[in-house]
């Protein structure tokens, strides 16, 4: 096992210690791991709002997971949090007990477990970097630097054209959904869409609770799932409604013989992720998570599947402006 960091990335660790040179300080790794090896493409800063002192470092929450999903929607490899970083005082490169608490939240938040980094300046710049292994194990691994060990997909950012694409699909999804339709085999309701991907996501071992006062919870949870809500409804033609419901968003599927089918997302405070729950099972989610596991699972769809009569078909986006428009108004469901 091993860590290898872009010349970025690693340029960005020495460049925040030498900045916070007399006090501790830290950062996150945005990346991605392939088989034993933890590829960290990016090193977000700590903000703006984090507690800088002698013996002890604090994160600015809010700054960090508006730049982790800044910075990782310009590259074209889905990157995730994958670790993080912070300086030590002297020659101490143990972890602290507050420490061990820190590196647990960030180990549980995938299987693989997690990176965490201990910077020491004594008196020369020195990274000594472990693997965190669920619930809070510890071992050394080495590491290298250099972009040319990075497989170039995960160095590459979106092409204009991309961005392009996502923006006519937001503006003006109604219009091409409807156009789309007859090359889709049929409107997929929410649960036929829901099963067809379900076995792509491992349930979470560890109870999730709903544990966050954050009062921008679901605009968090909406920026990281707008695209895939858009490519359910606009290019397969999912049926659903989309509301609030206090700090969550749920995804409902009416049934006039059956309960309704519902999707829940949360965003977990603890481990700055968005969660999504079926039935009694929670799931990790990741941007664009489900348009990747639903092109990998359904054969190719061709025009003689086309229903014979196109429904009315309403883009994400405009669901979204209804949400935002009933929650502003008071009328929160």
């Amino acid at each position: 096992m091993k860590i290898v960091f872009s010349d970025r990335a690693f340029a960005a660790v020495m460049a925040e210690t030498t900045e916070k040179i007399k006090t501790e300080t830290g950062g996150l790794f945005l990346g991605k791991v392939e088989a034993d090896t933890w590829y960290v493409v990016e090193a977000i800063d700590p903000g703006p709002k984090s507690v800088f002192e002698v013996a002890y470092f604090e994160y600015d929450r809010a700054y960090t997971q508006h730049l982790i999903n800044k910075i990782a929607n310009l590259y074209d490899a889905p990157l995730s949090l994958i670790g993080l970083w912070h300086r030590h005082p002297g020659s101490f490169d143990q972890f602290s007990s507050t420490d061990d608490g820190t590196n647990s939240k960030y180990a549980a938040m995938r299987p693989e477990g997690a990176i965490s980094c201990l910077v020491n300046v004594d008196p020369d710049f020195r990274l000594t970097c472990y693997h965190v292994a669920r619930p809070c194990r510890y071992s050394v691994i080495e590491y290298d630097v250099g972009n040319y060990l990075i497989p170039d997909e995960l160095l590459a950012y979106k092409k204009p054209e991309r961005f392009e694409k996502i923006m006519d699909n937001i503006l003006h999804g109604q219009r091409k959904a409807k156009s789309r339709t007859a090359e889709v085999k049929k409107r997929l309701s929410l649960s036929a869409f829901m099963d067809s991907i379900k076995a792509s996501f491992v349930p979470l071992e560890e109870e999730v609770e709903a544990d966050t006062e954050d009062a921008l919870a679901p605009e968090k949870i909406l920026d990281e799932i707008f695209e895939d809500m858009s490519y359910m409804t606009d290019v397969c033609g999912v049926t659903m409604s989309i509301t609030q419901s206090g700090p969550y968003i749920c995804l409902t599927e009416q049934s006039e013989e059956e309960q309704p089918y519902r999707v829940y997302f949360k965003y977990q405070e603890k481990t700055e992720k968005v969660i999504f729950s079926i039935d009694k099972d929670c799931f990790s989610y990741t941007k664009n998570a489900f348009s990747k596991a639903f092109e990998e699972r359904e054969p190719a769809r061709t025009k003689d599947d086309s229903p014979e009569k196109e429904p009315e078909v309403i883009s994400f986006a405009d669901r979204i402006r209804k949400v935002i428009r009933l929650n502003r108004n008071g009328d929160r469901k």
